[in-house]
This record gives structure tokens, C-alpha cells and sequence, in this order.
């Protein structure tokens, strides 16, 4: 499938959480496989305005480094000091902003009957970056390149794309209730619903 280019990324940050929603997200391991996965569920984070974001204030910290590359890079965070969640890197240099990817539907994974959505694998952002092996060590990737371990293709989307807040910003303010979570109707690999 075709890469996503550069310009792609370094756009209104909430066009492309929506339009990141049935592309494919691809990973290469160390022994040189490669899986692939759907995007099926994204968060906005809006930078220096966006109280839950980690930039808001313009806030520059070695953990927020990442987010001041170009569009089109990984950052990837740690939460509850035990899960790292991939961040797609989006805009300018000066505008920090991201996309978290919240959830992704593996290709080569098929639920067989009535799974408990506990048991699905990739349908939280701890839990993707677990089962893939995504780590602090690929912060700062390029995601439009297949060099790096980490990119994204093409993909295809026909479900509905429904909209609404953010999980476990309340801290946020004004910002919490802001419309910036976007998910694939119907797709059981969503984290919440």
C-alpha cells in the first residue's frame, strides 16, 4: 500500500485524527516481520491552547521533545509509569500537536466467537503499544518512511465516524469537553464506548 506522505501530517490536526481512522498502521520487528493493523480510534491534542495536552503553555520538556519535530513523527509517552502510548506527531515545528492512537484493529488477528473486549489485544493505547512492542525507544520516528520500525499506509474506511470527548482529560477544563476523540462505529476493537 502506498506510504502516507509528509504533507499529510502537517494539517489541522482534528482533519487528520479523523482522516487517520482505517489507515494502516504498520510495525517491523526486529526479526524483520511486519504487522499490520487498522486505526479505528484517535484523540486530537491541540498544542499550546489544549489544556490536555502535554505542549499546552508551549510547555518544552524532554518529555514533550517529540512533539516540536515536523509532522509526521512518533511520540511516544509513558502513563501510570507502566504504559507507552504512540502519539503521530502533527503540523509545524512551532505548532506541537499530535494525534493519539487509541486503538487499532489487527489485520491478522480474528476474534474467534464472543471475545470479552478485556481480552482483545489492541483495543486500548497501553495496550497496542504492548502487544506491538512500541516503546520509548521509538520516539521520534519517522512514520512516513518504511526505514523506521514504525509507519503508516493507506487503508480503507467504511464505517460511520462518530465523535466525541476525550477519555481521562477531565483535569482539562473547557478543554475536556471538547469533541477531539474520533472512532470507527461499530468496530469491537474501540476502547470505550
Amino acid at each position: 500500500m502506498k506510504l502516507l506522505p509528509p504533507s499529510f501530517y502537517r494539517r489541522s490536526t482534528k482533519q487528520i485524527a479523523r482522516d487517520l481512522l482505517g489507515k494502516t498502521l504498520c510495525r517491523r520487528f526486529d526479526d524483520g516481520s511486519v504487522q499490520r493493523a487498522r486505526i479505528v480510534e484517535t484523540e486530537a491534542y491541540l498544542g499550546a491552547d489544549d489544556a490536555a495536552c502535554h505542549s499546552f503553555g508551549h510547555r518544552r520538556t524532554e518529555r514533550v521533545r517529540s512533539m516540536y519535530l515536523p509532522g509526521g513523527h512518533a511520540y511516544i509517552y509513558l502513563i501510570y509509569g507502566m504504559y507507552d502510548c504512540l502519539n503521530v506527531v502533527t503540523k509545524s515545528t512551532k505548532e506541537p500537536e499530535a494525534v493519539l492512537i487509541r486503538a487499532i484493529e489487527p489485520l491478522d488477528f480474528v476474534p474467534l466467537g464472543k471475545v470479552k473486549k478485556t481480552a482483545l489485544p489492541t483495543n486500548g493505547p497501553g495496550k497496542l503499544c504492548r502487544f506491538w512492542k512500541i516503546t520509548r525507544a521509538h520516539d521520534g520516528l519517522a512514520l512516513f518512511t518504511r526505514k523506521s520500525a514504525i509507519w503508516i499506509e493507506e487503508g480503507e474506511r467504511t464505517e460511520r465516524i462518530v465523535a466525541t470527548t476525550r477519555v481521562g482529560v477531565d483535569y482539562a477544563g473547557d478543554a475536556a469537553a471538547w469533541p477531539l476523540r474520533f472512532y470507527l462505529e461499530g468496530n469491537p476493537f474501540v476502547s470505550k464506548r
